[in-house]
């Protein structure tokens, strides 16, 4: 028997929630496709490999100040943080670093720097202090040298 040929005729319709092949073995696979088939693809999640916050080669710069750091991610394969400290000593220091996530939009996350928030999409709601208006919004718990308040800062993608 080949593989396009079935031992019983697929039965329609999948509003009916029974579709059941010979090859597939039973409705329980039969029910996975079917749901397969009709849930809507949403391309832009699906584009994006890390975390579906970036795509690769993107990065996302969130900037704060005062005082002036930054927690840039960049996506290559898989996601890496950087920790851009521009308040202690006499120049810029970036320090690499791993980041992990416990959730997804919004994305709470936590770096080996330790930098600990959460990025929350929010479409044209953040403006920088230069005016700048980004889509999604940083809002940290803790980071390296800084100690509270922490106030919410944008999030640009390069």
């Amino acid at each position: 028997m080949s593989a396009a040929t079935f031992s019983t005729p697929p039965e329609f319709p999948v509003t009916a929630a029974v579709l059941r092949t010979a090859r597939m073995g039973g409705t329980a696979p039969a029910l996975m496709l079917a749901a397969a088939l009709v849930t809507p693809n949403i391309a832009t999640a699906a584009d994006m490999s890390c975390n579906r916050l970036l795509e690769p080669g993107q990065k996302m710069i969130c900037s704060g100040f005062e005082p002036n750091w930054a927690l840039e991610l960049t996506c290559n394969g898989g996601m890496n943080a950087n920790f851009i400290d521009a308040f202690s000593g006499d120049g810029i220091e970036t320090t690499p670093g791993s980041i992990g996530f416990s959730s997804e939009d919004p994305w709470q996350l936590g770096t080996s720097h330790p930098v600990r928030g959460t990025i929350a999409y929010t479409p044209g709601g953040c403006t920088d202090e230069s005016d700048r208006v980004s889509d999604f919004t940083f809002s940290p718990t803790a980071a390296p040298g800084l100690s509270e308040p922490f106030y919410p800062f944008c999030c640009r993608i390069e």
